[in-house]
């Protein structure tokens, strides 16, 4: 705006220049015409004298200046388009200033509605976190012998697989080998329990096998009365690692309906 002003008071300025040298010329043209009217006078009355000595000289005829009256027009003119723009530029300082504020509230609302998007974006991937967190803490599981019998001697480590499936969340442990694979890395519980007739003379111990590795263990024996034991561990897995319950060679295990031998295991946390 102020660039504007500087540039319109320079052209106001050029012209008040002109108009003064248009003026100077005027000045000078009408004083010429006032010389040459005065001589014609002068002239004339010359003329007259000779004619009629007793006649009064005659005043030089002059002509009155209208050159300061020339550049008014043009100043009002220049200083009434310098009022107008000044209006319209103020109109648009005003119309600027109301986009802006226009642009900063949208940009307040932009700025709220990426907090918000942002919030749900951390709101979901929480919820996926959580929701993979608890399926693998889903992880569990307790299965039964389903004989009616006693299983054993044998004269080798004798697989005892649990058939009767009690529970098993995520399908990690295996009714039909009898072992549990680990499907998270972390810390699991595993327990198991045993029983053995006491019909005849004989004894009954296994083991807890990590990898083929034995863990823990349970044995009795007993002429005349049935034998039951049972043992637990705390192991930390990987994942793929595998878990199951064996007898020992020359050793025995039964069962009936009543489900006295059961092997249960589940996960405590992951790592």
């Amino acid at each position: 705006m102020e660039r504007l002003t500087v540039i319109i008071l320079i052209c106001l300025l050029a012209g008040l220049s002109e108009c003064e040298e248009t003026g100077d010329q005027n000045e000078i043209n009408q004083n010429l015409i006032t010389e040459l009217s005065y001589e014609d006078t002068k002239a004339e009355n010359n003329n007259d004298v000779s004619a009629d000595p007793g006649s009064e000289t005659t005043a030089p005829r002059t002509v009155s200046k209208t050159t300061d009256h020339l550049c008014e027009p043009n100043i009002h003119m220049v200083l009434k388009e310098l009022g107008a723009l000044e209006e319209r530029q103020k109109a648009t300082v005003r119309a600027l200033e109301e986009t802006n504020r226009k642009l900063e509230a949208s940009e307040k609302k932009v700025a709220a509605l990426n907090s918000t998007l942002t919030e749900l974006r951390t709101m979901k991937q929480a919820k996926i976190y959580f929701l993979v967190f608890l399926g693998q803490r889903q992880v569990a599981f307790s299965a039964a012998l389903p004989t009616e019998a006693t299983i054993g001697p044998a004269n080798f480590l004798y697989p005892l697989v649990y058939r009767h499936v009690l529970y098993n969340v995520g399908g990690h442990y295996s009714p039909v080998t009898g072992y549990f694979t680990a499907p998270v890395q972390g810390v699991y519980y595993f327990t198991f329990s045993s029983f053995r007739w006491g019909r005849n003379t004989g004894t009954s111990g296994g083991s807890l096998y990590h990898n083929g590795n034995q863990i823990v263990s349970w044995y009795g024996h007993s002429q005349a009365h049935p034998i039951s034991a049972s043992n637990s561990a705390v192991l930390m897995l990987q994942v793929g690692d595998k878990v199951n319950v064996r007898l020992w060679d020359n050793q025995q295990i039964s069962d009936n309906e009543n489900k006295y031998c059961t092997f249960t295991g589940f996960l405590l946390f992951p790592m």
